[in-house]
């Protein structure tokens, strides 16, 4: 019986700030870290362990949307990211590892489209700590936006910049539907459960999470680098996709001109060159 369809309620605040936003942006990940409490992250880790129960069915069990999917602070990140009512995920995996296992390919999930857009995120959750030896998930922050042949990323080993999902109980991270990510190597033997789910936009995009009244749209850093995308060339292609896509969750699309050559959004960070004025 699939889960029936719920959007979130009116009354969730935001919690993410304009930087907080543009940095997801550039990365494609944004991580809390031991957000949800002891206690439930100890009842869903004895609900997974037992016998008939799976992850699909915790969606049904109301105290895991309450104590997870709407926690104050997963809630407001979801919420700073896709607007208002959001909707709830309709189905959940558990990527759960019990012993020794090898490393996986890097992939992106099927259907990635690699738009500078955010109408959808995909989360995981870690009811259990997560150390370097229990086989974490790794993502490339910034591969969220670089297009790519699903078969090609498959020959890619160790990546420079890749980041795990290690870190206390309770611990959450999301990211952008398109990011690289695989499962590394577990060595020791322990039962690891990682919950990811999606959730999806139902409103259009517009700028309503937390505002700074210092923030300047022609002034901010759009860049992003990391030890693996690096460069020049890599430097200014990420400008473009990070700006445009920035400007997107904002509602601002139609406010979205490149110049070319070193014209904004390129000249965004140095104070002497040329940018538009908004």
């Amino acid at each position: 019986m699939p889960h029936e369809l719920r959007r979130a309620p009116g009354d969730i605040k935001p919690t993410m700030t304009d930087q907080d936003v543009l940095d997801f942006c550039k990365k494609g990940l944004f991580v809390l870290e031991g957000v949800i409490p002891d206690r439930t992250n100890h009842w869903v880790s004895e609900y997974l362990n037992q016998e008939g129960n799976d992850s699909q069915t915790l969606l049904e069990e109301e105290r895991f949307v309450e104590e997870v999917l709407l926690n104050p602070k997963v809630s407001g990140v979801t919420r700073s990211l896709l607007g208002e009512r959001f909707q709830l995920p309709d189905w959940m995996a558990n990527h759960r590892l019990v012993g020794p296992q090898k490393t996986k390919n890097w992939h992106m999930d099927a259907g990635s489209k690699f738009e500078r857009t955010c109408n959808l995120l995909q989360v995981f959750y870690i009811p259990q700590a997560n150390t370097n030896e229990m086989g974490p998930t790794l993502f490339l922050p910034g591969s969220h936006l670089v297009p790519i042949p699903r078969e090609e990323l498959e020959h890619f080993g160790h990546l420079a910049g890749q980041v795990a999902t290690v870190g206390p109980a309770g611990s959450v991270f999301f990211t952008a539907y398109s990011i690289w990510h695989r499962q590394s190597e577990k060595v020791d033997s322990s039962t690891r459960n990682v919950l990811k789910w999606v959730t999806w936009r139902t409103v259009p995009p517009k700028r309503d999470w937390i505002i700074g009244n210092d923030f300047e749209f022609t002034r901010v850093d759009y860049s992003y680098t990391n030890d693996y995308f690096c460069g020049p060339a890599r430097k200014w292609q990420s400008v473009l996709r990070v700006s445009e896509m920035f400007y997107w969750l904002c509602g601002k699309s139609e406010e979205f001109h490149v110049v070319g050559g070193a014209g904004w959004p390129f000249s965004a960070s140095d104070p002497r060159g040329w940018a538009p004025q908004r």
